[in-house]
């Protein structure tokens, strides 16, 4: 799994978490069930990736544009379209997730298509529920189907975060099949620190086994090993920057070191 997407997965699965603990513009939103996510500004992003392979393969690059579309009552909508080279190869894949909030929780459907595929996966759907529960502490639940040239993989997730003033800790399992046979666990720990103008600062560890394309024509299960750090840092009310870095380990195929830089713009 690739270092954006983990900071997909990060948005996603805090959704509750952004209104109840203050991290909006308006704190008055918390009387309403809804988190206030749903009632935020709209922004766009725009970035990159790079990251350096060992053992001789060649460097992975990628542009991305992303859209958060509050909708307030009627949801939100997150979309990311993605242009990624790796392997000497270009995939370009469109994905779109829509949450909606109840008084307990949020549900989520999501989905994504991938162009001439020889890396990502050809298709995907999932769906998610994000809940509370006693002493703000919050729950998730999730699970995605994934058809890729050579296989297919399934995987659940669960997981449970909670805030401690302006920290946030959280951690998510993932279990998951490839082919339908039996591939692992993957575990994510998460700590993020939110500061007062909105900035916040975050690091990632995950660690386990799960179904990856470590080369053109070869989607196997392995061992994986990734640290990240993250952050955005607003310029002004309307200007952000996201940034990150990050360490992994795939098995003993080849180690990867990269980073991401953004531009976010609220409208």
């Amino acid at each position: 799994m690739n270092a954006k997407f983990y900071l997909v997965l990060g948005i996603l699965a805090s959704i509750i978490s952004h209104s109840v603990h203050g991290q909006v513009e308006n704190s008055l939103l918390e009387q309403f069930d809804r988190p206030a996510i749903f009632d935020a500004n709209s922004y766009v992003e725009l970035g990159a990736s790079y990251e350096g392979l060992t053992n001789n393969y060649a460097a992975w690059q990628s542009q991305y544009f992303d859209l958060m579309l509050p909708l307030k009552e009627n949801g939100l909508v997150y979309l990311q379209l993605l242009n990624a080279q790796r392997f000497s190869q270009v995939d370009q894949s469109a994905y779109l997730n829509y949450a909606y909030p109840f008084k307990y929780g949020v549900v989520n459907v999501e989905g994504s298509l991938t162009h001439n595929p020889q890396f990502l996966a050809q298709n995907f759907y999932g769906a998610g529920w994000n809940g509370k529960l006693p002493y703000q502490f919050n729950y998730l639940l999730s699970g995605r189907e994934s058809s890729y040239l050579d296989g297919r993989t399934s995987n659940q997730n669960i997981g449970l975060d909670k805030y401690f003033d302006q920290f946030r800790l959280a951690y998510v399992a993932t279990y998951s099949t490839l082919n339908s046979q039996k591939s692992g666990w993957l575990s994510k720990y998460q700590v993020q620190w939110f500061a007062k103008n909105n900035n916040r600062i975050g690091f990632t560890y995950a660690s386990g086994h799960e179904p990856t394309v470590v080369n053109i024509g070869n989607l196997t299960s392995i061992d994986t090993q990734q640290y990240l750090l993250d952050g955005l840092f607003w310029i002004t009310n309307e200007i952000g920057l996201t940034a990150s870095a990050w360490h992994a380990k795939q098995g003993s195929y080849y180690q990867r070191n990269g980073g991401q830089l953004g531009l976010r713009l609220v409208f």
